[in-house]
């Protein structure tokens, strides 16, 4: 939901209040989605530190020691580099605190890259695989995928190439033939995953995956539960899809169009949607994917965070920045190359502002409903300018006269970080301060 309600490429459902107020940016700072996020960054932050602090003092095999602590400050590495994603400044949280101990003042963005920083740098140590019985754990490359995303937000473009390199030249990587395997819980783990969450259903404790019943087509009764439909694709994503010489396969792999037939049901939108609803990870259960029938509906299939698709695009985008673009669109072509996809190659001529538009559009189409969107925009410093843009079809005052316009409200300077939640100023009795235009 975040990186992609953020953005034009998704609506939320007209039930989702507060959400609405998100992808239009009309929301004060108690929205409650963004209370729950801060809420559930810091629990994560919170475990991450107390396994640190924690795994020091057990007696066990020092081996299995060390790597579960460096598991730890890749956990606690990912939560605060969303932390600064998505609020800039925040408290910096590296022990377990005692309640007299919990407001403390803000530390900057660049203070919390710092410890992310200091703590991948730990983890990328991390063995480069496992065993059947513990697959799924951070990875070397995981920590390295995530230290290389950190220093391009920092624009240290150096850093970042010795990292993605590390990670090709490894060898240990492919992408999959299947573009939609990746998204229906039938192939997992795979070749191309290089982190992945674990998801099993039916456990009775909630550790299946939820995305099924939270984005299927609401009301077409494509899944247990009926789907929510609480993710919506738009016009203007549909529009970012290449159609000449051909229509880009992933069109049809992400999104439901009317007319659409999955296992023997027609899409119709029956809801007065957008016209579209999100595919990927909607399983009904007849394909492999074990799935609950009953209340909360959820599923087995895993959800991939990163995968070997963005270390290609990450690294041409890297080599773009170096000066060397003609290096860089051989890694963009291997995306564009996938059997499934076999989209045409591009110009290795391209000049440096074309090999970034080309990186900008691969990520968008490649990367829909996967929660990334939204933090490119802002990486890059476009969001206000891409949302603003006439280009957007929620802009276009011939189809949507009631916006004029203006239906993104962005505001440069103020919406590319979100406010500081009011309820968590107001209990701090005035160590925590407001960012910047809220």
């Amino acid at each position: 939901m975040w990186g992609d309600i953020q953005s034009s490429d998704a609506e939320p459902h007209p039930d989702g209040v507060a959400w609405n107020q998100i992808y239009q940016y009309t929301l004060q700072p108690d929205n409650g989605e963004v209370s729950s996020q801060w809420k559930l960054i810091y629990q994560g932050l919170f475990r991450a530190n107390q396994a640190i602090e924690r795994i020091a003092d057990i007696e066990m095999d020092q081996q299995l020691k060390d790597r579960l602590s460096k598991e730890a400050h890749f956990l606690r590495a990912w939560w605060m580099l969303r932390l600064a994603k998505m609020y800039g400044s925040a408290p910096l949280v590296t022990t377990t605190l005692g309640v007299s101990e919990l407001y403390i003042p803000k530390s900057t963005q660049d203070e919390l890259f710092a410890q992310v920083e200091s703590d991948l740098l730990v983890a990328e140590t991390l063995p480069d695989a496992y065993d059947d019985a513990n697959v799924g754990r951070a990875t070397s490359a995981a920590a390295k995928t995530v230290l290389a995303e950190l220093y391009m937000w920092q624009k240290k473009w150096s850093q970042a190439e010795a990292k993605l390199k590390d990670i090709i030249s490894s060898n240990r990587y492919q992408l999959v033939d299947s573009y939609a395997s990746l998204f229906d819980g039938t192939t997992e783990n795979t070749k191309e995953s290089i982190f992945e969450i674990q998801f099993k259903a039916n456990t009775g404790k909630g550790l299946g995956n939820f995305s099924t019943t939270y984005s299927a087509p609401n009301g077409e009764g494509y899944v247990p539960g009926g789907g929510w439909g609480w993710i919506r694709p738009t016009q203007d994503l549909v529009n970012e899809y290449e159609t000449a010489p051909k229509e880009d396969p992933r069109l049809s792999y992400s999104i439901f169009r009317l007319g659409d037939n999955f296992e023997g049901q027609v899409f119709k939108d029956v809801v007065n949607g957008t016209g579209y609803a999100v595919k990927k990870w909607v399983i009904s259960g007849k394909n492999g994917a074990e799935i609950e029938q009953n209340n909360p509906w959820h599923t087995s299939a895993n959800f991939t965070l990163y995968r070997y698709a963005e270390v290609l695009l990450l690294y041409a985008e890297v080599l773009n920045e170096l000066g060397r673009s003609s290096e860089a669109v051989p890694y963009i072509n291997q995306v564009r190359s996938r059997p499934s996809v076999d989209m045409p190659r591009l110009s290795t001529a391209l000049s440096k502002a074309d090999v970034f538009e080309a990186i900008r559009h691969e990520r968008r189409v490649e990367f829909s409903f996967e929660g990334k969107i939204s933090f490119d925009l802002r990486r890059w410093g476009i969001a206000g300018e891409f949302l603003r843009s006439k280009d957007r079809w929620h802009n276009n005052t011939t189809i949507n006269p009631q916006w004029s316009g203006t239906f993104f409200k962005f505001v440069d300077g103020k919406n590319e970080f979100f406010p500081i939640p009011q309820a968590e100023i107001d209990k701090s009795d005035g160590t925590l301060t407001q960012n910047p235009g809220w």
